[in-house]
């Protein structure tokens, strides 16, 4: 398991991202204010929502080809001969 830390200058209010390494603590990525915090926050969720819709396609698929290929007795069966 990857730890992060997220550390927030109080007067400047710059944000830091921290990866914890085997030599410590490491900086990933900085932003100027928590608007970047955000937006970054947004654009993973998009992504994790993107790869969770693509994946059931891509498991719909690989099942019709399994099923195409092996017959659909011997898939739902789980392959045994």
């Amino acid at each position: 398991m990857t730890f992060f830390r997220i550390d927030v200058h109080r007067k400047s209010e710059t944000v830091m991202l921290w990866m914890k390494t085997p030599c410590g603590f490491r900086p990933i990525i900085g932003w100027e204010s928590m608007d970047g915090v955000r937006e970054f926050a947004e654009m993973l969720l998009e992504f994790c929502n993107h790869r969770e819709k693509g994946g059931g396609r891509v498991k719909d698929i690989s099942d019709r080809l399994l099923q195409e290929a092996l017959g659909d007795e011997e898939y739902l069966d789980g392959g045994s001969q």
